[in-house]
């Protein structure tokens, strides 16, 4: 079961990038053994983003909508996701005055207003996170996908539903980022 996870992230990360996933898995070439991953650095590059996040704008807060997680797919590389909302959304309710055409303009003007902030976070930690794990093969990828949840009442005009970014580790110095949106 948690090959068939793994296969599904690798699947879903190759397709935000424009790649095809394989046809069918091949064993790897003969070649020297690479260095084995430290996944305590994973843990650290998980938990820093999350920082990162949480300071991005401390009077108008990210709402995280669970942890960033990293995984290292052989072959591949490493695949970083995280889930959230672009801002902590207002409840409405009978104490709170109920939704309103004026409150949710004003919630869709501070989500357009976090995006490129957040834009940047994600190109930053593709970057980081390629160039901190040297042990990972020059062709191999580092892809940081975010998958952004709106409320149904929501005006998503201009607000992109992912924001994924993707670095071969070898491109990391120069920072060549592939950035999309969808």
């Amino acid at each position: 079961m948690k090959t068939a996870g793994v296969l599904a992230v690798v699947a879903l990360a190759m397709a935000c990038s424009g790649q095809e996933p394989p046809r069918q898995a091949r064993p790897p070439a003969a070649t020297a053994p690479a260095a084995r991953l430290d996944f305590a650095e994973v843990a650290k590059v998980e938990s820093g983003f999350e920082q990162k996040l949480k300071f991005l704008d401390p009077s108008d807060p990210f709402d995280r909508l669970g942890a960033c997680s990293g995984v290292y797919v052989s072959g591949y590389g490493l695949v970083f996701t995280i889930p959230l909302s672009l801002v902590i959304p207002p409840t409405f309710g009978p104490f709170s005055g109920g939704y309103t055409p004026q409150k949710g303009a004003n919630l869709h003007q501070r989500k357009l207003a976090h995006l490129p902030a957040f834009r940047t976070a994600v190109r930053e930690m593709a970057a980081d996170a390629a160039k901190a794990f040297g042990a990972l093969p020059p062709n191999e990828k580092v892809v940081v996908a975010a998958r952004l949840f709106y409320m149904d009442y929501e005006d998503r005009t201009g607000l992109p539903n992912q924001i994924v970014a993707t670095v071969d580790r070898a491109s990391a110095p120069a920072v060549a980022i592939r950035m999309e949106e969808q």
